[in-house]
Protein backbone atom coordinates (compact mmCIF):
# COMPACT_ATOMS: atom_id res chain seq x y z
CA UNK A 1 0.00 0.00 0.00
CA UNK A 2 1.09 3.32 -0.91
CA UNK A 3 2.13 5.75 1.94
CA UNK A 4 1.85 9.19 1.63
CA UNK A 5 4.89 11.26 2.60
CA UNK A 6 5.67 13.57 4.93
CA UNK A 7 7.14 17.39 4.20
CA UNK A 8 8.91 19.66 6.35
CA UNK A 9 10.65 22.59 5.43
CA UNK A 10 13.66 24.11 7.35
CA UNK A 11 14.34 28.30 6.83
CA UNK A 12 15.25 30.73 8.91
CA UNK A 13 13.43 32.96 7.23
CA UNK A 14 9.69 32.90 8.32
CA UNK A 15 8.27 34.79 5.18
CA UNK A 16 9.31 32.27 3.03
CA UNK A 17 9.07 29.61 5.64
CA UNK A 18 5.09 30.69 5.13
CA UNK A 19 4.72 31.24 1.64
CA UNK A 20 5.78 27.92 0.93
CA UNK A 21 4.03 26.26 3.34
CA UNK A 22 0.90 28.35 2.29
CA UNK A 23 1.38 27.28 -1.50
CA UNK A 24 2.06 23.67 -0.79
CA UNK A 25 -1.18 23.26 1.25
CA UNK A 26 -3.28 24.98 -1.32
CA UNK A 27 -2.05 22.07 -3.52
CA UNK A 28 -2.24 19.22 -0.98
CA UNK A 29 -4.84 19.85 1.28
CA UNK A 30 -4.25 16.88 3.01
CA UNK A 31 -0.18 16.80 3.03
CA UNK A 32 0.86 16.81 6.56
CA UNK A 33 3.10 19.30 6.51
CA UNK A 34 5.87 20.42 9.28
CA UNK A 35 7.81 23.95 9.28
CA UNK A 36 10.96 24.84 12.10
CA UNK A 37 13.55 27.91 11.36
CA UNK A 38 16.79 25.70 12.21
CA UNK A 39 18.25 22.28 11.25
CA UNK A 40 18.73 21.17 14.68
CA UNK A 41 15.12 21.70 15.32
CA UNK A 42 14.50 19.81 12.30
CA UNK A 43 16.42 17.09 12.87
CA UNK A 44 15.02 16.67 16.69
CA UNK A 45 11.27 16.83 15.10
CA UNK A 46 12.33 13.98 12.53
CA UNK A 47 14.34 11.54 15.30
CA UNK A 48 10.33 11.89 17.56
CA UNK A 49 8.35 10.96 14.22
CA UNK A 50 10.71 8.12 13.02
CA UNK A 51 10.48 6.42 16.81
CA UNK A 52 6.64 6.59 16.41
CA UNK A 53 6.46 5.81 12.43
CA UNK A 54 9.75 4.58 10.93
CA UNK A 55 7.93 3.69 7.68
CA UNK A 56 6.49 7.07 7.17
CA UNK A 57 8.27 8.51 4.31
CA UNK A 58 9.52 11.95 4.93
CA UNK A 59 10.61 14.84 2.21
CA UNK A 60 12.58 17.64 3.61
CA UNK A 61 13.49 20.93 1.97
CA UNK A 62 15.94 22.64 3.19
CA UNK A 63 17.67 26.45 3.26
CA UNK A 64 21.37 25.73 2.87
CA UNK A 65 21.99 28.89 4.41
CA UNK A 66 20.89 28.18 7.93
CA UNK A 67 22.12 29.38 11.34
CA UNK A 68 24.08 26.42 13.27
CA UNK A 69 23.90 23.25 11.01
CA UNK A 70 23.67 24.54 7.70
CA UNK A 71 24.89 23.44 4.09
CA UNK A 72 26.52 20.19 3.58
CA UNK A 73 26.65 19.12 7.23
CA UNK A 74 22.70 19.19 7.27
CA UNK A 75 22.07 17.21 4.16
CA UNK A 76 23.97 14.63 5.38
CA UNK A 77 22.81 14.16 9.01
CA UNK A 78 19.28 14.48 7.92
CA UNK A 79 19.50 11.12 5.74
CA UNK A 80 21.53 9.79 7.99
CA UNK A 81 18.34 9.23 10.37
CA UNK A 82 16.49 7.22 8.10
CA UNK A 83 16.23 5.57 4.41
CA UNK A 84 12.63 6.95 4.81
CA UNK A 85 14.00 10.63 4.28
CA UNK A 86 14.84 12.55 1.51
CA UNK A 87 15.75 15.88 0.78
CA UNK A 88 15.48 19.24 -1.53
CA UNK A 89 18.20 21.86 -1.08
CA UNK A 90 17.33 25.41 -1.57
CA UNK A 91 19.96 27.85 -1.49
CA UNK A 92 20.48 31.71 -3.40
CA UNK A 93 23.88 30.34 -4.27
CA UNK A 94 23.36 28.39 -7.37
CA UNK A 95 27.26 27.76 -8.08
CA UNK A 96 27.75 24.24 -10.30
CA UNK A 97 30.09 22.83 -7.78
CA UNK A 98 27.94 23.98 -4.88
CA UNK A 99 25.01 21.88 -6.50
CA UNK A 100 27.09 19.55 -7.34
CA UNK A 101 28.25 18.81 -3.69
CA UNK A 102 24.32 18.59 -2.93
CA UNK A 103 23.45 16.02 -5.09
CA UNK A 104 26.66 14.20 -4.39
CA UNK A 105 25.63 14.37 -0.71
CA UNK A 106 22.24 12.12 -1.41
CA UNK A 107 20.11 15.59 -2.29
CA UNK A 108 17.47 14.47 -4.60
CA UNK A 109 17.23 17.83 -6.15
CA UNK A 110 18.46 21.44 -6.28
CA UNK A 111 16.11 24.72 -6.08
CA UNK A 112 17.16 27.96 -6.71
CA UNK A 113 16.23 31.08 -4.49
CA UNK A 114 16.05 33.06 -7.86
CA UNK A 115 13.94 30.83 -9.35
CA UNK A 116 10.09 31.01 -10.48
CA UNK A 117 8.19 30.20 -7.33
CA UNK A 118 5.66 28.24 -9.32
CA UNK A 119 8.51 26.19 -10.71
CA UNK A 120 9.86 25.28 -7.32
CA UNK A 121 6.61 24.42 -6.05
CA UNK A 122 6.08 22.11 -9.38
CA UNK A 123 9.33 20.46 -8.33
CA UNK A 124 8.50 19.55 -4.82
CA UNK A 125 5.04 18.75 -5.49
CA UNK A 126 6.88 16.06 -8.01
CA UNK A 127 8.46 15.16 -4.78
CA UNK A 128 5.44 14.42 -3.12
CA UNK A 129 3.52 12.91 -5.83
CA UNK A 130 6.28 10.31 -6.30
CA UNK A 131 7.54 11.45 -9.88
CA UNK A 132 10.55 13.54 -8.59
CA UNK A 133 13.45 12.49 -11.03
CA UNK A 134 16.64 12.38 -8.71
CA UNK A 135 18.94 14.80 -9.74
CA UNK A 136 16.86 17.19 -10.55
CA UNK A 137 18.36 21.11 -10.88
CA UNK A 138 16.02 23.94 -10.62
CA UNK A 139 18.55 27.08 -11.23
CA UNK A 140 17.98 30.69 -11.80
CA UNK A 141 17.22 30.32 -15.53
CA UNK A 142 14.86 26.75 -15.21
CA UNK A 143 15.37 23.24 -15.01
CA UNK A 144 19.29 22.96 -15.72
CA UNK A 145 21.39 19.75 -16.63
CA UNK A 146 22.95 18.11 -13.31
CA UNK A 147 24.54 15.00 -15.24
CA UNK A 148 28.18 16.79 -15.88
CA UNK A 149 28.09 18.58 -12.36
CA UNK A 150 31.41 17.25 -10.18
CA UNK A 151 28.85 15.65 -7.67
CA UNK A 152 31.57 15.81 -4.66
CA UNK A 153 30.85 12.45 -2.23
CA UNK A 154 32.06 13.14 0.78
CA UNK A 155 30.80 10.85 3.94
CA UNK A 156 29.58 11.54 7.47
CA UNK A 157 32.44 11.55 8.96
CA UNK A 158 34.50 13.26 5.62
CA UNK A 159 31.76 16.10 6.71
CA UNK A 160 32.44 16.55 10.36
CA UNK A 161 36.50 16.81 9.84
CA UNK A 162 35.89 18.98 6.61
CA UNK A 163 34.24 21.35 9.40
CA UNK A 164 36.93 20.93 11.87
CA UNK A 165 39.45 22.07 8.79
CA UNK A 166 37.44 25.13 8.38
CA UNK A 167 37.87 25.91 12.36
CA UNK A 168 41.40 25.77 11.86
CA UNK A 169 41.49 22.25 13.77
CA UNK A 170 45.05 20.27 13.84
CA UNK A 171 45.11 16.50 13.11
CA UNK A 172 45.57 15.94 16.94
CA UNK A 173 42.82 18.28 17.52
CA UNK A 174 40.61 16.17 15.62
CA UNK A 175 41.42 13.18 16.92
CA UNK A 176 40.75 14.19 20.00
CA UNK A 177 37.18 15.76 19.63
CA UNK A 178 36.38 12.75 17.58
CA UNK A 179 37.83 10.29 19.96
CA UNK A 180 39.81 8.51 16.89
CA UNK A 181 43.60 8.11 16.40
CA UNK A 182 45.56 10.97 14.74
CA UNK A 183 46.26 8.40 11.93
CA UNK A 184 42.42 8.02 11.23
CA UNK A 185 42.12 11.69 11.41
CA UNK A 186 44.95 12.18 8.74
CA UNK A 187 43.48 9.25 6.90
CA UNK A 188 40.26 11.36 6.89
CA UNK A 189 41.73 14.43 5.81
CA UNK A 190 43.74 13.04 3.03
CA UNK A 191 40.17 11.01 1.58
CA UNK A 192 38.84 14.94 1.94
CA UNK A 193 41.59 16.12 0.06
CA UNK A 194 41.44 13.34 -2.64
CA UNK A 195 37.50 14.47 -3.00
CA UNK A 196 37.24 17.92 -3.27
CA UNK A 197 40.84 18.18 -5.16
CA UNK A 198 43.09 20.15 -3.34
CA UNK A 199 46.50 19.72 -1.88
CA UNK A 200 46.30 21.66 1.23
CA UNK A 201 43.81 22.69 4.49
CA UNK A 202 43.95 25.77 3.09
CA UNK A 203 43.18 24.95 -0.35
CA UNK A 204 40.25 22.75 1.43
CA UNK A 205 38.72 25.46 3.11
CA UNK A 206 38.28 27.59 0.03
CA UNK A 207 36.54 25.21 -1.92
CA UNK A 208 34.52 24.59 1.04
CA UNK A 209 33.78 28.28 1.34
CA UNK A 210 33.46 28.46 -2.02
CA UNK A 211 30.94 25.51 -1.93
CA UNK A 212 28.98 27.28 0.95
CA UNK A 213 29.44 23.84 2.57
CA UNK A 214 29.43 25.51 6.32
CA UNK A 215 29.22 29.07 6.11
CA UNK A 216 25.61 30.94 6.56
CA UNK A 217 25.07 31.65 2.45
CA UNK A 218 21.64 32.57 1.63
Amino acid sequence: MHVSPSLLIIDDHPIIRVALADALRKRFPRLRLEAVGDAESGIALLKQEIKKRKAQPWWVLIDLGLPGISGLAAITQLLALSESVQVIAISGNDDPLQVGACLGAGAAAFISKASPTDDAITIVAQAVEGTLIKGTWLSARGLADSSALNRIALTERQVQVLSMICQGMSNREIADQLGITEITAKSHVGGIFRELHVASRTQAVLVAQKLGLFANNH
